[in-house]
């Protein structure tokens, strides 16, 4: 049996470890809250400055300094309650709203893969068809508040249900969608919008993913009405999403899958949504037709002989003119080394030649 002295230091070893633990916790949590706000930045590097300045007043022996840097640092701890609240405050809301057991947690392996795929469906429908959507999943924070906004459904989570929804004629499109375990809890549910400051591209519903992701570990998809993009918010961040980086976010979120980035397949879907994406954001910039050329055969001395894809924008000097009998091809830019066509008479094709 173990003797007394040694129960009490294993006592005593624990609680060490477990007052380190919690000292580590709290500055963990202090780091968090300075990393994810700029201003929360310049707000600590004051807190340090002034904390320095008492550090040198005291070494150098400088009294007037000393007092002042004292006074700061006294009343300092007080500041710094009511210059963060806003940020204390949430994390307290995340703490009370915490749950070791949530929805997703008593769903198989099999059945989080299949909403996974119905929300990834889902998406990219949307995004396709330019409808504008707000997906907001559930995990260990609880959304019941939220839920009370919108309209109950309790309704299985498929990729239709979902595309259905928010098409702009239906009564619940405006608003966010969430989803508890494999089922829709709700539609047209209410988020109150970030205060921090975005690119004027983002919407309304950008705001409230954000916003949203700020105050709870939720996973928040947004489909773009206007350009079609879809984008994730996540711990008041918010990135830009295609199809398979979609997929294996989710993935590793929902099912703790981590998915192998060496994978042929994936690299190709990788780079043939980059080009379509490229695509579309040459679309958005101008309303100038685009001329798509694969060219399989050699050119010149420069073309591969994989073939090379070329994109170009097709402009009204670039577009023949026939006016009568003649066929006016005006100049080009080509490939090959002549930077203009002549010009052609049609009617005077079998004419003498010079």
């Amino acid at each position: 049996m173990l003797s007394y002295t040694t129960l009490q230091n294993m006592i005593q070893i624990a609680r060490m470890v477990i007052d380190i633990a919690i000292i580590t916790l709290l500055v963990y949590y202090c780091l968090k809250i300075v990393r994810n706000n700029s201003r929360t930045i310049q707000i600590f590097k004051g807190v340090l400055f002034v904390v320095f300045m008492n550090a040198v007043a005291q070494f150098f022996g400088l009294k007037t300094v000393k007092v002042v840097a004292d006074i700061l640092v006294q009343w300092g701890f007080l500041a710094v309650i009511i210059i963060f609240q806003p940020e204390i405050r949430s994390i307290l809301e995340k703490l009370g709203k915490s749950s070791v057991f949530s929805r997703m947690s008593s769903l198989s392996g099999n059945e989080r893969e299949e909403l996974v795929d119905e929300i990834v469906d889902a998406s990219m429908n949307l995004a396709s068809q330019r409808v504008g959507a707000l997906i907001t999943i559930e995990q260990t924070h609880s959304l019941s508040d939220y839920i009370k906004t919108g309209t109950p459904m309790n309704s299985i989570v498929t990729a239709d249900l979902l595309s259905s929804i928010f098409v702009t004629t239906t009564p619940l499109h405006d608003g966010a969608v969430i989803i508890q375990g494999d089922r829709i809890a709700c539609a047209s549910a209410y988020f109150l919008p970030t205060d921090k400051s975005l690119p004027r591209r983002y919407g309304a519903r950008h705001r409230a993913a954000v916003g949203i992701s700020e105050i709870t570990d939720s996973i928040t998809i947004v489909v773009s009405e206007q350009t079609g993009s879809v984008s994730l918010a996540k711990d008041g961040e918010l990135t830009k999403m295609t199809q398979t980086t979609l997929r294996k976010f989710l993935l590793k979120a929902i099912c703790n899958e981590e998915v192998e980035h060496g994978d042929n397949n994936d690299q190709n879907e990788d780079k043939n949504e980059r080009i379509e994406s490229i695509f579309n954001d040459l679309i958005e910039k101008e309303d100038e037709p685009i001329v798509i050329e694969k060219i399989d055969e050699d050119v010149d001395d420069q073309v591969n002989d994989s073939g090379v894809l070329k994109i170009f924008r097709k402009s009204k000097t670039d577009q023949e003119e026939i006016n009568g009998d003649q066929v006016v091809t005006k100049p080009k830019k080509r490939t090959k080394k002549k930077d203009q066509e002549e010009v052609v008479d049609t009617s005077e094709k079998g004419g003498d030649k010079q």
